[in-house]
């Protein structure tokens, strides 16, 4: 895609997006400098809660620069595009906003994402700070015929990154906030789907690192596709499918405003047709992280302590 807007460093470039945001929300947020990364944080932190931190590539929004706010994460830290953010960055952010209830740190699970969030916790150890990291791992087409916490990460986290947040908000211990991640970890799957405009098929299973599709169909009417979604994905849930489901739809570059609600509805269709009982549904413009037309649906099946956390949250643009 060729590209508007130029800089003469990718740094120079994600510096500025940070500043755009500043400037989009005066008085909301600050930043931490250095020379290893981007940080934005809240502004006023609450004393009384443990901090959330959400991290990973940045230049993709909102995610992750968008994710501070209002039941949301406290602070992100975001590294080069596609690149995981450093683990000395991640460190000096949490030491920065801990108020003595502990770190709470959510990522993708990337190599690079777990080496230096893993390093990061080490760093806090020896200065005595608690942390837990949660590696979100919702991908199911990567490390196929693997256990679950070997897949890679989508878009999820941002389904996990508001549950998480909305139980740190309501005083729970750092233990009690990554034990709650992790279940909505469990409990979520996502699956990308893009149109192919040269071959004019739909392709499911590309993956964030050039992972080719797993299959393609012809390119078809959107209630057929919606139903072909649910099945994959509710067999992967199979056995949490009687909780409440919950849909996010994350459109990829060329996806159309339009385009994102029609197939939010087929699904939100397709999801009932098979009996289940639908909650949030939300679309739009999270990690275009594709250069197509397409998307990638999440689902997470909140059982009854889940369902306390799952609410609308509304960034400044989006919401989740």
């Amino acid at each position: 895609m060729k590209k508007l807007i130029f800089r003469n460093t990718d740094q120079q470039c994600l510096d500025e997006v940070l500043k755009g945001i500043m400037a989009a929300q005066p008085g909301k947020f600050r930043r931490i400098g250095s020379e290893f990364g981007y940080t934005l944080t809240k502004s006023q932190l609450r004393s009384d809660k443990v901090q959330i931190i959400v991290n990973g590539g940045g230049g993709r929004g909102p995610f992750f620069e968008g994710l501070v706010g209002e039941g949301m994460a406290d602070a992100m830290v975001s590294g080069d595009f596609n690149c995981a953010p450093n683990a000395y960055m991640i460190y000096q952010a949490a030491r920065e906003i801990d108020r003595g209830k502990g770190v709470f740190l959510l990522t993708n699970n990337f190599m690079g994402d777990y080496l230096n969030n893993d390093m990061a916790q080490e760093l806090l150890q020896a200065e005595g700070i608690a942390s837990k990291v949660c590696y979100v791992s919702d991908d199911i087409y990567s490390a196929r015929g693997e256990p679950k916490e070997c897949r890679g990460g989508l878009s999820g986290i941002g389904l996990i990154m508001k549950t998480a947040s909305a139980a740190a908000e309501k005083g729970a211990s750092l233990e009690e906030v990554y034990r709650i991640a992790e279940k909505a970890n469990r409990r979520i799957r996502s699956l990308t789907f893009l149109y192919n405009n040269e071959t004019n098929r739909i392709e499911f299973g590309n993956g964030f690192s050039g992972e080719k599709a797993v299959e393609e169909i012809e390119c078809c009417d959107v209630d057929t596709i919606a139903r072909k979604v649910a099945d994959i994905l509710l067999g992967e849930l199979d056995k949490y499918r009687s909780d409440m489901i919950h849909v996010m739809i994350n459109r990829m570059l060329y996806m159309s405003y339009a385009e994102g609600y029609i197939i939010l509805n087929a699904l939100k269709k397709a999801l009932e047709e098979q009996k289940c009982r639908v909650g949030i549904c939300t679309t739009g413009n999270y990690l275009d992280v594709f250069d197509y037309n397409g998307c990638i649906v999440s689902l997470i099946a909140a059982d009854e302590e889940l369902e306390k956390h799952m609410k609308y949250v509304n960034g400044f643009d989006f919401a989740i």
